[in-house]
């Protein structure tokens, strides 16, 4: 895996990094329920295997979007609380101006917006990856997210029922998975791996998690974006990630204006990097 930080590397720059304490306990000023894990204490105990960025040799960059969904989420769904979780805003960006991405599925999101699915898995410039069935924290506690009860068993089904359900949609079995909210153990990298799914996580949290200043999450991805990083963003919307799809009209222009190129995470991390 040279070139790649797993997690016998630290994390970069950006000092941002998933949540793999002993007992995966928030950080100190963690995020609002859902936003990434940012807290750079933890380097030193990123277990092998996980995936913070792409090589630093290219000024390539991995746009990754999150599509949480809970079983709260779809009940406010249901009930009409909220209008959807799915926000055209950014996937009309992202077609308009080109960009390759690469975006995480759950499950439940993958059932819900199949159309959406069908959508995205037949433009090359995407690629669908896993992001459990439903948003459940892999260890807790995890700013609010609901935990995997069940031990191991119960995560390779979300792993698995995950995959299942995008491959359903869209015939790819996912390559790559991302941990609900960054919340993971040494053990759980291994089941994943032991599933023939790569996790990876980010080096640039885009902060878009609750904020409704568009102005913050484009000083944060702009001030952290290095050659190979992995930008992690919410797929979903107003009202738990209201300003993606405003701040991807400064970001995208503004890091092609400063030499970098936009890849998909399978474009990234392949290059004879990755076994298999």
């Amino acid at each position: 895996m040279s070139g790649c930080a797993t997690a016998n590397v630290s994390p970069e720059a950006s000092g941002s990094g998933p949540n793999t304490s002993p007992n995966a306990a928030s950080a100190p000023g963690s995020p609002q329920p859902g936003e990434p894990a940012t807290s750079p204490s933890i380097a030193s105990a990123l277990p092998l295997g996980l995936i913070l960025h792409g090589p630093r040799t290219r000024k390539w960059v991995a746009l990754t979007f999150d599509a949480d969904m809970t079983p709260d989420m779809l009940a406010e769904l249901r009930d009409g609380t909220v209008a959807s979780w799915f926000d055209a805003r950014i996937l009309a960006i992202l077609q308009s101006t080109r960009p390759p991405a690469t975006v995480f599925l759950t499950g439940l999101w993958a059932r819900t917006y199949p159309d959406v699915v069908r959508k995205l898995a037949a433009d090359p410039r995407f690629d669908l990856a896993n992001h459990s069935f439903d948003h459940s924290a892999f260890e807790g506690p995890c700013y609010g997210l609901p935990i995997v009860a069940g031990g191991d068993a119960a995560k390779r089904a979300e792993v698995e029922q995950a995959a299942q359900a995008i491959e359903q949609i869209d015939g790819i079995a996912p390559r790559w998975f991302r941990f609900p909210g960054g919340c993971l153990s040494a053990s759980d990298v291994g089941l994943v791996h032991s599933l023939g799914e790569t996790p990876v996580q980010w080096d640039v949290v885009s902060g878009d998690a609750f904020q409704p200043d568009q102005t913050v999450v484009i000083r944060d991805v702009l001030s952290r974006v290095r050659p190979g990083s992995i930008v992690a963003m919410h797929f979903i919307g107003a009202p738990n990630a209201p300003a993606t799809a405003t701040a991807l009209l400064t970001i995208i222009p503004t890091l092609r204006a400063r030499g970098f190129s936009f890849v998909t995470l399978d474009t990234l991390l392949r290059s004879g990097l990755l076994p298999g």
